[in-house]
């Protein structure tokens, strides 16, 4: 189960708990979750799928990405996010996808195909009406994850990838950091210190 499909259980079967919160104000409060005390001018560390958020990481309701790209636009936008975030004491982890697990080449597949049925909607839609497509036909440029992911990293903002060691291990969730790790109760999901220990680069 993916983060989404997380949050669909969660809303399906506890909906008293998707609770709507104001960032900045919980970056500002002392508890966090379970009523724990958090350390004074310890930022609140807030973690990012980014896979299901790239249209608005790429620069939110802005539209006008059918000519290929609207790259200044995004590094304003994500330089303004690092901006805001930084203010308001909130530390972003922005998670990506590495490779694709052969378990799921299927989604993978069928991806494609509903992609290049839309693409071939959007190219109808703009040489029959002249107009840019309707928002829900958003189809992000290609290698604008990378591009993302480069932009965050240069504004300062955590990005980890999963390592290439991480990727063989065939589905295993372990955030090893670069060095490798030795603490106790590792386990199956890697560092018992993730947030120390977390690769931003390469």
């Amino acid at each position: 189960m993916g983060v989404q499909g997380f949050q669909d259980y969660i809303e399906k079967h506890c909906p008293s708990a998707v609770v709507p919160v104001e960032l900045q104000k919980l970056a500002r409060g002392s508890l966090v979750g379970g009523g724990r005390q958090r350390p004074p001018h310890t930022p609140l560390r807030l973690l990012v799928d980014a896979d299901n958020c790239l249209h608005r990481l790429y620069g939110g309701f802005y539209t006008d990405w059918v000519s290929g790209g609207q790259w200044n636009h995004m590094l304003g936008y994500l330089a303004a996010l690092a901006k805001a975030c930084f203010g308001g004491n909130i530390e972003l982890f922005v998670f990506f996808n590495g490779a694709l697990e052969k378990a799921r080449l299927h989604e993978w597949v069928k991806r494609q195909g509903n992609e290049r049925q839309t693409a071939q909607q959007i190219v109808s839609h703009v040489q029959n009406k002249g107009t840019p497509p309707p928002k829900v036909w958003f189809l992000p440029p290609v290698c604008m994850a990378h591009c993302i992911r480069l932009a965050l990293i240069r504004f300062h903002v955590k990005a980890p990838l999963p390592s290439w060691s991480e990727l063989l291990q065939n589905g295993r969730a372990a955030w090893s950091p670069a060095g490798g790790c030795e603490c106790p109760g590792s386990g199956d999901f890697g560092c018992s210190r993730p947030f120390e220990n977390l690769r931003t680069s390469g």
